[in-house]
């Protein structure tokens, strides 16, 4: 359902409803305030939003700033004699705001650092806009020409300066991955270093000329018109526009959400239009009923899904109906270790090789194992395929054994193994446990840029039940139980410590993430506190159909008996979070399947179930 609020006559906010079945939208738009049908000394040229899209700035061409929500004014130029007017603004992640003038002055505020302009130096043409590094070390600004200025750790990655143009630049964003794009006024798109080209107007018939653009933190961009006309590519959804509404004011820029899941214009006399996101209606059906704890499953290209039981057994699901292909007979059965994670080869159309992580016994000794598996034609039997890739990671108890393989963007396995309760095992480079392991599918050796010659990307965690890898990014994120307090998420980083130190014995006391012990360990991006819910596998949900959530992590809780949606932001921050599925299962795996819908594993004990969640 979509209606429109008439808030005054200078201003219209259109808000959406998501369906009630698929509890709250996420990353709204939301409308904080306007200036609009107030007196204005000098016309708004720009605007930026928060860190969490709880808030935003507007800025005036005599430098005038205006805050709403959660955006805290930190100064303005309004007032004080500028050499040239304003023209733009971007804000700092770690709080505070920039602004640009014609001749590239720039003006710092709040924690925002002064890091060089291009202020009283000779330029070939005016500077129109800017854009801030994610992690606010840099800034760009862009002339009308396309000429590119770059200061503190914003990378130049190219520019159209000297180059002839239909039309002028109007504007630019950052992309999430790196590099930047700039749009000129005729809709034609520039796209340099990590920010890819998805499209453009440039070429074909407009009703009224570019103004400015937006990234979205997915992987694509906006582009809006004058009279507020939106153009979508990439991820970038559609949510709304003004144009073919009657404006008393041109529409000047736009800032997106966090999460893309919606996107603001601001007119010139400071009119404010909030566009949300829709989220999705889920329904859920069982593919598969009868199990036993399945711990793990996978697709293969033509669409079969695999499956793993802890109990022993590896599966498969033919013609709608479930049935066993291989018996694990040296599988150490007990709490958490059995017949556990399991990953599908990119080139399983070519080789029929799965891996399936497991715990070994052969009575006197036990650890984790991850094994190659290869799968018949018709998907009646699967055999294993020589020795392990990787052994010796402890299993003494059968608790905290992780084992959770991925495979990477980068071709490599990545394997999340647990801590197995030896207290010192995390921080120990010389035990596979607690680690993130990344190795050649193969020979089982560790893969280039891991710690030393191992198989050790990241060390320092407790138990991983999760891995999962950013769409257009490829950054990998771990997913691990705390202890009382504490489940976490972190974007890994290779070498990384992760900061488990559960010392002396098995003090589970201890911080997850102990800063105090460890400055330099790996921040999470997200913490549960306490109580914990027990987070278990996640995956990265994308596609039309998953609406506002596309590009969410999404994570299944065991404790929680919950699906839920996290949503980052492009320096890979959790900016919100919410339950979007709540069953009286414990839920264990999420797995995207090649259709689009989300297939989740229960982990109930006897009677569990392969659920599929379609987004509607």
């Amino acid at each position: 359902m979509t209606f429109v609020r008439r808030l005054s006559l200078l201003l219209l906010v259109v808000l959406l409803v998501a369906p009630a079945a698929a509890q709250a939208d996420h990353g709204p738009a939301h409308f904080y305030g306007s200036t609009g049908g107030q007196p204005l000394n000098a016309p708004i040229v720009g605007m930026a939003r928060t860190q969490q899209g709880d808030g935003y700035w507007l800025v005036a061409s005599d430098g005038g700033i205006f805050t709403f929500g959660n955006a805290a004014f930190a100064g303005s130029m309004g007032g004080r004699p500028l050499n040239s007017p304003i023209v733009g603004m971007a804000a700092n992640p770690s709080g505070g705001y920039w602004m640009v003038a014609s001749d590239g002055g720039i003006f710092a505020f709040g924690s925002a650092p002064f890091l060089g302009s291009k202020g009283g130096q000779p330029l070939n043409a005016p500077i129109v806009g800017m854009a801030a590094t994610n992690d606010g070390g840099g800034y760009w600004l862009v002339a009308s020409d396309g000429g590119i200025f770059t200061f503190g750790n914003a990378a130049f990655a190219g520019s159209m300066g000297g180059q002839p143009l239909n039309q002028p630049i109007v504007g630019m964003a950052a992309a999430a991955g790196g590099g930047y794009w700039m749009v000129a006024r005729d809709g034609g798109i520039f796209a340099f270093g990590g920010a890819p080209f998805l499209g453009s107007m440039g070429g074909r018939p407009l009703n009224q000329p570019m103004v400015g653009m937006a990234a979205d933190p997915n992987g694509g961009y906006w582009t809006v018109a004058r009279d507020g006309g939106i153009f979508t590519f990439g991820t970038a959804a559609f949510h709304g526009s003004t144009g073919s509404m009657a404006l008393n004011r041109p529409v000047v820029g736009m800032a997106a959400t966090p999460s893309g899941g919606g996107y603001w214009l601001v007119a010139s006399d400071g009119g404010i239009f909030a566009f949300p996101g829709t989220a999705p209606s889920l329904s859920v059906s069982v593919v598969a009923s009868g199990l036993t704890i399945p711990w793990d499953i996978g697709f293969t290209p033509d669409g079969t899904l695999l499956y793993t039981e802890r109990p022993g057994r590896i599966g498969a699901v033919v013609g709608g109906a479930p049935r066993t292909i291989a018996t694990v007979g040296d599988a150490y059965v007990n709490t958490e270790g059995g017949v556990l994670g399991m990953a599908v080869d990119p080139d399983f159309a070519a080789n029929r090789r799965i891996y399936v992580c497991q715990t070994w016994t052969n009575g006197s000794t036990r650890d984790v194992r991850l094994y190659a598996w290869t799968v018949d034609n018709a998907y009646t039997t699967a055999t294993r395929s020589g020795g392990p890739l990787f052994s010796g990671a402890p299993a003494t108890t059968g608790i905290h054994t992780g084992c959770r393989p991925r495979f990477g963007p980068d071709g490599f396995l990545w394997v999340g193994t647990g801590d197995s309760t030896i207290g010192t095992a995390p921080q120990d480079l010389g035990s596979l446990a607690g680690k993130v392991l990344r190795i050649d599918k193969l020979s089982g050796a560790g893969a280039p840029g891991n710690i030393g010659a191992s198989r050790i990307y990241t060390y320092g965690h407790r138990n991983i039940q999760g891995l999962a890898f950013r769409p257009g990014s490829g950054q990998a994120f771990s997913v691990e139980h705390g202890p009382d307090r504490d489940d976490e998420i972190t974007p890994l980083q290779s070498g990384g410590n992760s900061g488990w130190d559960p010392v002396p014995n098995y003090n589970q006391s201890v911080p997850m993430t102990d800063l105090a012990k460890f400055p330099s360990a790996m921040r999470p991006a997200w913490a549960s506190g306490s109580p914990t819910i027990a987070t278990s596998g996640a995956t990265f949900v994308t596609g039309s159909a998953w609406k506002s959530w596309s590009g969410a992590l999404v994570v299944a809780c065991l404790k929680g008996r919950q699906l839920r949606a996290f949503f980052l932001d492009g320096s890979n921050n959790v900016t919100a979070h919410e339950l979007i599925l709540d069953v009286p299962d414990r839920l264990r795996s999420p797995v995207l399947g090649p259709d689009g819908s989300l297939y989740v594993t229960t982990s109930n004990g006897s009677g569990d179930r392969i659920l599929k969640v379609t987004p509607t």
